[in-house]
């Protein structure tokens, strides 16, 4: 074959199939890069929408021991359930308020921490009474025959929840005891030589 001849493409279905078949390809190339947008026909078939729940939270405050708001800290809750996984996870907010919406009766326990170690854990039993929704246990609540029935049973924050001064008291004791003790076996093994 010469340079300057030129070699015919043919195709079976003539130049009709070859238009169909290059509008056909651009067509799958134009759905195939559209594909992160347009998921499923199944994401299209729904909407969104809220309402106000009729549910009673529990809302809690978590501080540090010198008063300071645990701040966007992470939140976890775990029901009485199943206390390997966690119920709800989040932050508390800039108060360091965390709240959350029980769905059983029992003990639930939520806990805080930061990412320096600091951990408050929080118990709380809820009694059935709290989630019935019924008006008639509002009304008991409200004519004083009945509480919200919710116990906190138990906080805990690591360590001890020991105030700041107190710990630094015993810190600095210590290192005053180690140093005295250190002196003394000194002193003693100086003298008997």
């Amino acid at each position: 074959m010469k340079n300057n001849e030129r070699k015919k493409i043919s195709s079976p279905l003539g130049v009709a199939g070859a238009v169909f078949g290059l509008i056909i390809g651009l067509a799958m190339e134009l759905i195939s890069a559209a594909g992160p947008f347009v998921e499923s026909k199944a994401a299209w078939a729904h909407g969104t929408g809220y309402r106000q729940s009729d549910k009673k939270p529990i809302s809690l405050e978590f501080s540090y021991s010198t008063g300071e708001a645990m701040s966007y800290r992470e939140a976890k809750v775990f029901s009485p359930r199943d206390e390997k996984f966690a119920f709800q996870s989040g932050r508390t907010d800039e108060d360091g308020r965390f709240a959350f919406t029980p769905n059983a009766a029992g003990q639930w326990r939520v806990v805080v921490k930061d990412e320096e170690g600091h951990l408050a854990e929080a118990k709380i039993q809820v009694a059935r009474e709290f989630l019935d929704d019924s008006e008639k246990a509002a009304e008991k609540v409200a004519a004083g025959s009945a509480t919200a029935n919710t116990t906190i049973i138990e906080k805990t924050a690591i360590p001890g929840g020991m105030d700041l001064v107190l710990r630094s008291v015993l810190g600095v004791s210590l290192l005053f005891n180690i140093a005295a003790f250190t002196s003394l076996a000194r002193r003693r093994k100086g003298g008997g030589s």
